[in-house]
């Protein structure tokens, strides 16, 4: 039988690394190790691990569905292996508002044997604290409060020179609660929304503090439950993909947990009819009427079918520009009709019919005056 830690053949490791290692991640990042206990007769929490990757003290490890603590490490034969203790609580950390859960080990031995696991079975008034030496818990300072299960502690003491990579916290019971911010985060837009495939959505974000909104907020994290619907970016942008629905959520980065979602429905692009006036004489050419001749203009609507849309109804009017009145005569005859005699030659006058159910819809035509012959 294979010794994991006397196996000096590269080849061999690798082989056993394969077959029987197991999926891990070494400070977040996927890595593959073998684990086993350090002797038969040691806790399942204290275990040793054999990796190809870099390990050292302090360094987090992902196994089991648990956080363990490098703490010890060697390099040999061009592997690493370590001891790693069980993270058996949770510090929460406030830095500049964001809230960090540091897995941490919690005894009330000073010296710890990184052989044996030293749990403590109740948590006493002077406890310590076993981290990682790192920038995040380099923000635990003395007189800091911690709430450890039921209990809150004040930090008496920092070891960082004991063993590097670690922090040995001594602390004890604390009066005083830790005071730690109560977020909340809410979308404001409502509980739903509509809109088309071709129109984003900007999604409007508050976050508290309690009762107290934050000026500065947190780094948000959103997601989209189907980006073959719709896509969501950083900042809260929605862009449609397809029709369907959707439900958009945002949290706070540093934690999950503090979240707000909302449904979005995404419709077809509505399509928007347009329409033309066209505007003709009962004579042609229609864009010139002889002295002493009438013409009746009638004005139609049409879609973009080009097809007639009836009962539409029109006002129709004069533009004469520097034309006198006294040069033709204009008469509306009903709502889709008028007539202009020529009574003057060698003028221009502009005919214009308005849709009567739509303003902004009009039609113009110029129209000279000329000579009988």
């Amino acid at each position: 039988m294979f010794n994991y830690f006397e196996l000096n053949n590269p080849t061999d490791f690798k082989y056993l690394l394969y077959s029987a290692g197991q999926d891990i991640t070494i400070n977040g990042q996927p890595a593959r190790a073998l684990i086993t206990n350090t002797n038969l007769t040691e806790s399942r929490d204290n275990k040793k691990i054999t990796t190809l990757e870099n390990i050292e003290r302090g360094f987090l490890i992902d196994y089991d569905n648990k956080k363990w603590l490098i703490v010890s490490g060697d390099n040999r034969y061009s592997r690493h292996k370590g001891i790693m203790q069980r993270c058996n609580n949770t510090l929460i950390v406030n830095v500049g508002g964001i809230l960090y859960k540091v897995p941490c080990i919690v005894t009330n031995k000073v010296n710890l044997n990184i052989d044996t696991t030293t749990y403590i079975s109740s948590l006493d008034n002077e406890i310590y604290i076993l981290v990682a030496n790192d920038s995040l818990n380099s923000n635990i300072k003395l007189n800091d409060i911690y709430k450890i299960g039921q209990r809150n502690y004040k930090v008496r003491n920092i070891d960082d020179i004991g063993q590097s990579g670690l922090l040995y916290i001594k602390l004890e019971f604390s009066e005083s609660p830790q005071v730690l911010p109560v977020y909340s985060i809410s979308i404001t837009n409502g509980d739903t929304l509509t809109t088309n495939v071709e129109t984003p959505v900007q999604l409007t974000i508050e976050q508290k503090d309690g009762d107290t909104v934050l000026t500065n907020p947190l780094p948000m994290v959103f997601v989209s439950s189907n980006e073959s619907i719709a896509m969501v970016d950083n900042n809260g942008l929605v862009s449609p993909v397809s029709v369907g629905e959707v439900v958009i959520s945002v949290s706070i980065e540093s934690d999950p947990s503090v979240n707000d979602s909302i449904s979005i429905t995404i419709e077809e692009m509505p399509v928007i009819e347009t329409f033309i006036l066209e505007l003709t004489g009962s004579i042609s050419p229609d864009t010139e009427i002889k002295q002493n001749q009438t013409k009746t203009y009638t004005c139609v609507k049409k879609n973009s079918l080009g097809v007639t849309v009836e009962g539409a109804q029109f006002d129709f009017s004069i533009n004469p520009g520097t034309t006198p009145t006294s040069a033709y005569v204009f008469t509306v005859v009903n709502d889709t009709q008028c007539t202009i005699k020529g009574n003057s030659s060698t003028y221009y006058i502009d005919l214009v019919a308005t849709d009567r159910a739509d303003n902004t819809l009009s039609v113009t035509k110029n129209i000279k005056l000329r000579p009988l012959f």
